[in-house]
Order: structure tokens, then C-alpha cells, then sequence
């Protein structure tokens, strides 16, 4: 079996572990699969959400740093470790990578709502409202292709 495909594999289990809830679980088979594959970001970043729900936010915020810089144009990494950020109480780095997220993925509702959420600590009214539109209107464009509706709001 060649190395790649051992990645996969190991990969697939850490995922399915952390559908379990098993997060410690998981972190073994990512770590595993990355032993096989040093440049599979999805696994970083995966391995990385795995070590946040366990609370072990700077080895997270690792995972996630190292996913960004095999894959720069990867927004999920840069919202996850703006999540991770925001839970360290490093809230100016948190709006970055937020931000960040939304430039790559201007679709990524989830960034919107969590630079909604830091904004709202750090208190700038216009851009917080704006934000929070931004994510209503993505929440119910997502609505309407999964519902087959015509009109979106």
C-alpha cells in the first residue's frame, strides 16, 4: 500500500473518531497519517480541530498555522485558527485570520459570524451590523439551494 494511500486511510479513521466524539482517538490517526503525508494540510487542519475541543489550543493554533502554510488559499484554516485564537483571548490576531477567512472565502458564513462575535468585544457597531447582514444573507442564500427556493433574501 503506498504511503499516500495509508494517509487517506488514517485520515478517514481520525475522521470518523471525531464524528465518534473521540478526539483523543482522532488525534492519533492524524498524527499517524501525517507520519505517511508531512504536506496533507486537510490533516493539519483536521488534527488541529481535534486539539481544540481537547482545549489544547497552541498546539492547535500549530496544526492550524502549518495547514495555512501548505495551503495559503485554505479559509477554513484561518477561521479555525482564529476560533483558536479567540479562545486564547488573543482577539486582534482572532480578527485577523477572520478576516483573512472571509477575503479567501467571501462565501464562509461561519467567518462572518465569529469576527461578528469578536467585534462584538472589541465594540465597532457599523462593521458588527454589517457582518452580522453579511451572515444572515449567506445563511439564507445556503437556505434557499438546499431548499430549491427561487428568490433568496
Amino acid at each position: 500500500m503506498s504511503e499516500n494511500i495509508l494517509a487517506i486511510k488514517l485520515f478517514d479513521d481520525g475522521v470518523a473518531a471525531f464524528l465518534r466524539n473521540d478526539f483523543k482517538a482522532s488525534i492519533k490517526y492524524f498524527s499517524q497519517a501525517l507520519k505517511h503525508d508531512r504536506n496533507f494540510a486537510l490533516v493539519y487542519s483536521s488534527r488541529g480541530a481535534a486539539q481544540l475541543k481537547v482545549n489544547k489550543i497552541e498546539k492547535a493554533i500549530s496544526d492550524f498555522t502549518r495547514a495555512i502554510r501548505l495551503d495559503p488559499s485554505y479559509a477554513r484554516a484561518f477561521h479555525l485558527r482564529g476560533l483558536a485564537y479567540e479562545k486564547a483571548g488573543e482577539v486582534a490576531r482572532a480578527y485577523r485570520d477572520f478576516d483573512s477567512a472571509i477575503e479567501i472565502d467571501p462565501d464562509l458564513a461561519a467567518a462572518y459570524r465569529s469576527r461578528d462575535s469578536v467585534l462584538n468585544k472589541e465594540v465597532d457597531d457599523r462593521r458588527d451590523f454589517e457582518d452580522f447582514e453579511m451572515a444572515e444573507h449567506l445563511k439564507a442564500l445556503t437556505v434557499a439551494l438546499f431548499t430549491g427556493e427561487k428568490k433568496a433574501a
